[in-house]
């Protein structure tokens, strides 16, 4: 634990800034204590503990609390869901309607292969790490530099490590998991991560290790080593993707943003179609390629712009009634202090 939060990007994040003088105090203890991390502790030991830490802190914590709400007071969360119900992970294990011959999975056994999985994908990171710099001699994967990134640098690598996820999750998603023709893999996604149709947060990193590497881990790691992105760009890319994962898989019907609230929903029905379209979280490729189910993208971005200007417009004729009442008032007052003068 002391390790995870002696991490300078945890407290960058939770540091406050009140100002543009305190934020630069701010940038400078960062730089500090980035500097002196990097150049005290083995490259890989930052990578090791930086990953872990975010998935702590933006998967297990949130996920946990989600799943404490849901046992708790079931009676306010069936009414938050979209399967209602059905989707009460400690009451029917995340499962609509139970299939013949098919099992449900435990909470406690999606929990327990969830963080196995990670495990797995932080053994693999640190593999390919040892790979390059140890037994090839080359540069890492990742760059560790006292040095911190631009922020337009940050904001490309984002972008392009976001829109090649996109890509890359869609493809293997529908022609390797969800093939035509089932194969070992295949049947193998199924199992696991189909055998739970109503998702909830756990749900997010639950499944055969093999199709979760394919999916899960490959996309989110396989961008950042092919541009090599500065460690802490790759942190804040994977604190993105693992906190857009947790609350879209979460089942709820609301979830802010106008982004999130369509992947959840298409999330949604993907799990409960048992993976029949929306093979990708944005959508942007679902719409292109008309593998789309209830709704697509555009249809997520009109929506949520209509209910925005439904709001704006609200707003505006509040404040034009407040403004009339204020007028009419004045007048009233003024009526009333010219009678009595009279």
């Amino acid at each position: 634990m002391g390790a995870i939060l002696s991490l300078p990007v945890v407290g960058y994040l939770l540091m406050p800034s009140l100002t543009s003088y305190s934020t630069s105090i701010n940038i400078l203890f960062f730089y500090m204590t980035w500097s002196t991390l990097v150049l005290s502790q083995p490259p890989l030991k930052v990578e090791v503990v930086g990953t872990l830490a975010i998935r702590t802190l933006f998967f297990l914590v949130p996920s946990l609390l989600f799943l404490l709400f849901d046992s708790i007071i079931p009676s306010l969360a069936v009414g938050m869901k979209t399967q209602g119900s059905a989707a009460l992970p400690t009451r029917t294990g995340g499962v609509r309607v139970k299939r013949r011959g098919g099992s449900t999975p435990p909470v406690l056994q999606v929990l327990g292969l969830s963080l196995f999985n990670i495990c797995l994908g932080v053994v693999i990171q640190s593999a390919i790490e040892l790979l390059f710099t140890e037994v090839l001699r080359i540069r890492s994967a990742l760059k560790v530099s006292t040095t911190l990134p631009m922020p337009w640098s940050i904001f490309k690598d984002v972008v392009r490590g976001l829109l090649l996820r996109e890509v890359l999750q869609y493809y293997i998603h529908r022609f390797i998991l969800h093939p035509d023709s089932a194969t070992y893999i295949s049947k193998l996604h199924k199992t696991y991560f189909h055998s739970v149709t109503a998702p909830y947060s756990l749900t997010a990193h639950y499944d055969h290790p093999l199709s979760y590497i394919l999916f899960r881990f490959l996309p989110t790691y396989l961008p950042s080593i092919i541009f090599r992105t500065h460690l802490l760009t790759y942190f804040l890319l994977l604190s993105i993707i693992t906190f857009e994962e947790t609350l879209t898989l979460s089942g709820y019907t609301t979830v802010p943003g106008i982004m999130l609230g369509g992947i959840a929903r298409r999330q949604d029905l993907h799990s409960e179609g048992h993976g029949r379209g929306n093979f990708a979280p944005w959508g942007l490729l679902d719409w292109v390629h008309g593998t789309s189910i209830g709704g697509d993208l555009m249809e997520d971005i009109g929506d949520e712009a209509e209910k925005h200007q439904i709001k704006e417009r609200g707003g505006r004729a509040w404040g034009n009634a407040k403004e009339s009442g204020k007028e009419g008032f004045k007048a009233w007052k003024g009526r009333r202090k010219s009678s009595k003068k009279a």
